[in-house]
């Protein structure tokens, strides 16, 4: 979305851990398993991606094809721009911004049957151009082993855009296997965007 916003304008911040399919082909994905940094220029048919493999120096420009099953285009039907925050083993975070949580519902069922596991990773409401985010999850339809997991995952900085922090880390802490976690965040995640949902449809 482009220009400012007027004061009243609410916007929703929308972050989504996106795993593609081992048959998805675009070179966000295929270049480099980790990656800090993603610019994307789509023109006609073409991509251009340029990409700042994580640990390394300089950057990396490879293209693509532009399809129906870009993961641009699928954001595009929808009047979002997708910003890809970083790739760590495969695995994008991109955020985008909306003004209607059914769209939120509509481009995660999207990207899921074109590209492969989506996962809401934040939620967080902009009120007014400047304001600060609010974050709009209540915890308290959690089970106290899964509000251990993400409070810890929050504190941790295990969503944060720079994070410093792996999965594995996390589990060692608590004293579980990696997998088990991993189980235990996707569940609290999916617990969480019904909420929301559900309280939009109310």
């Amino acid at each position: 979305m482009t220009g400012t916003a007027a004061d009243d304008t609410r916007l929703l911040r929308v972050d989504l851990d996106i795993e593609p399919g081992k048959d998805w082909d675009c070179p966000i994905v295929s270049e480099a398993d980790s990656v800090e940094a993603v610019n994307v220029n789509a023109v006609g048919e073409k991509c251009n991606v340029d990409l700042k493999p994580a640990g390394e120096e300089g950057m990396l420009r490879a293209t693509g094809q532009v399809g129906d099953d870009c993961l641009c285009y699928a954001f595009q039907q929808y009047g979002c721009v997708p910003h890809i925050q970083r790739v760590e083993e495969g695995t994008m975070l991109v955020t985008t911004y909306v003004d209607d949580r059914n769209v939120i519902r509509k481009l995660i069922e999207d990207l899921s049957a074109m590209i492969g596991h989506v996962r809401l990773v934040r939620l967080a409401v902009v009120e007014g151009p400047g304001a600060t985010e609010q974050v709009t999850f209540d915890l308290s339809s959690l089970t106290p082993k899964q509000r251990q997991g993400l409070e810890l995952a929050v504190v941790r900085g295990y969503f944060d855009d720079d994070k410093q922090v792996e999965l594995g880390d996390l589990a060692e802490e608590l004293d579980i296997s990696k997998s088990a976690l991993s189980q235990r965040l996707r569940t609290a995640q999916a617990k969480l965007i019904k909420d929301v949902f559900d309280e939009s449809d109310a």
